[in-house]
């Protein structure tokens, strides 16, 4: 079955993520855009034959009356949504698995809006799915190419200040893990800085790992950072997330890069506007908003729906725990390289380094700690988790009483000492997520091991 989850179409290559049924989504996709005089962008990442599957996106979709432009290599996710709005597109593909495993593929669909898909839009491409409808593939088809690095570049760099950044005069490492960002980092600030880039060419496997900025899959990373004294920038495997790592080779989690984001935007950038997080993101978000005044919006997990604020609303910022940042004035989009950039332009500002500058903000609000499991589960199991927490939910956790419980996606549970525990299944992948945030290490530890417990997984 082909559905699409909380970000596109998602599905192992040659399983069912084949020439074919990219086909039969391709012509889906199609049917939904229907008659129309504005083109469909096309983008794909590094994985295992991302450019044919682009290539077999495109004929069909310029086999039913559609212009069709091309990216000319691999790109970001964010340089696709950007050549949406550029050439004022009807939609955007982008064919990448984000962050899953390298055996995993997908398809991603922006809207003309250059940002995620609306659910009616996913959904609508879902009803005109038909293993049985004829695919329209021509012959001899046009299909334009473009370059994505032109006009995305010069937009990035814009939303900065390119002489203060000159003034970082430490070290600076960019890894791409392998992806679709892989370069850009080099090109956007070459002559400016000590920058470098390593894992930064195409390895359909990743090195080994997946392609998501986790303390887990960066061990090599941090390790360099520390040696060199660099800070470090992470992307993932399509670029539209961010992760970072102190000079002293600690891990920066989302959360706090959220919260750095933040802090620069209203007192160096002096900008303003309203603050949308995810379900699952830390406390210290609504601290922050709290004190600047900033009206907060919570919102499920997934960017589109702060994709949906971001275009009705006058949003600063939006973010979500797995590293896909929105900033005003930009895209209604994640972009994993304007926030590295913004990051880089905060170090110069205060004229201090990240870790020092995340010292400062936790003495004027307060330190969290935080961390996540994903245990993989199949559906049936999916299933138990679910009538478990929804009939018989806990009444207490690690010696705290549950105060208060919300499910506006998943089940987080809130403890008496202010501790919070979210248990969700993956819209995308066979997997549960625990997440945890308490006031140390080791209460987050505890309390991870409760949650495994209390599922007896």
């Amino acid at each position: 079955m082909i559905k699409f989850g909380t970000d596109g179409w998602r599905a192992l290559i040659a399983k069912d993520f084949t020439f074919e049924n990219v086909q039969i989504v391709s012509q889906a996709f199609a049917d939904y855009i229907g008659k129309t005089s504005h083109p469909v962008i096309i983008g794909y990442d590094n994985r295992f034959l991302s450019e044919g599957f682009a290539l077999a996106a495109a004929k069909v979709i310029a086999s039913n009356g559609i212009r069709v432009l091309l990216s000319n290599s691999s790109c970001p996710t964010p340089a696709v949504s950007f050549h949406v709005k550029e050439f004022s597109a009807a939609a955007g593909i982008m064919i990448t698995a984000s962050h899953n495993p390298p055996e995993w593929n997908g398809f991603k669909v922006k809207g003309s809006y250059g940002g995620s898909a609306a659910i009616e839009i996913t959904k609508g491409i879902e009803k005109k799915l038909s293993p049985d409808k004829p695919v329209s593939i021509k012959e001899g088809i046009n299909i334009e190419k473009f370059d994505p690095k032109k006009g995305y570049l010069e937009k990035l760099r814009s939303f900065v200040d390119m002489a203060k950044i000159s003034s970082v005069n430490s070290p600076i490492l960019i890894d791409p893990m392998f992806g679709s960002g892989s370069g850009y980092f080099t090109e956007l600030l070459k002559g400016t800085l000590n920058i470098r880039e390593v894992n930064s060419y195409r390895d359909a496997y990743f090195g080994g790992v997946n392609p998501e900025p986790i303390p887990a899959n960066l061990k090599s990373f941090m390790s360099q950072c520390a040696k060199e004294k660099a800070f470090g920038i992470v992307l993932d495997g399509d670029a539209d997330r961010i992760g970072a790592v102190s000079s002293d080779g600690t891990y920066i989690n989302t959360h706090q890069i959220f919260a750095l984001l933040l802090y620069h935007l209203v007192k160096n950038k002096k900008m303003s506007g309203a603050v949308v997080k995810t379900f699952n993101m830390s406390r210290l978000i609504d601290m922050m908003a709290e004190k600047y005044a900033l009206k907060l919006h919570e919102t499920p997990i997934g960017f589109k729906y702060i994709c949906d604020l971001m275009i009705k609303e006058d949003i600063l910022i939006g973010g979500e725990e797995s590293g896909g940042m929105g900033i005003k004035g930009h895209l209604p989009e994640r972009d994993g390289l304007l926030a590295g950039l913004l990051l880089i332009e905060l170090m110069a500002f205060e004229g201090k380094s990240i870790e020092t500058i995340l010292d400062d903000i936790s003495k004027q609000f307060a330190r969290f700690y935080y961390d996540r499991v994903d245990i993989h589960i199949d559906n049936k199991q999916k299933e138990a988790v679910n009538k478990a927490l929804s009939e018989h939910p806990p009444k207490e956790l690690a010696g705290h009483k549950i105060k208060e419980s919300k499910t506006l996606d998943g089940y987080k549970f809130f403890l008496e000492n202010g501790d919070w525990i979210l248990f969700r299944p993956s819209g995308t992948e066979p997997l549960l997520r625990i997440y945890c945030e308490a006031d140390s290490q080791e209460k987050v530890a505890k309390l991870l091991a409760e949650g495994r417990k209390l599922l007896n997984i």
